[in-house]
């Protein structure tokens, strides 16, 4: 089964980022001991994951993201 997220028709775009090789070993780290973690091995999964939370953690009663 694959891994990929299904976007259900919303366009995409394609974010590089980089970070340094320890936190992406602790990245795999955490997605291979945590079965039951949402991204489950998937990196870019975890990336998004992460990127939302922060967003909603972040946003301010009179912040709004939903438009660009």
């Amino acid at each position: 089964m694959s891994m990929a997220r299904r976007f259900k028709g919303q366009p995409v775009t394609r974010l590089i980022v980089s970070v340094p090789v320890d936190v992406v070993g602790l990245v795999d780290r955490l997605l291979t001991l945590n079965r039951r973690h949402p991204a489950r091995g998937n990196r870019a999964e975890f990336v998004r994951l992460a990127i939302a939370e922060k967003l909603a953690r972040d946003k301010g009663p009179s912040d709004d993201f939903s438009t660009p």
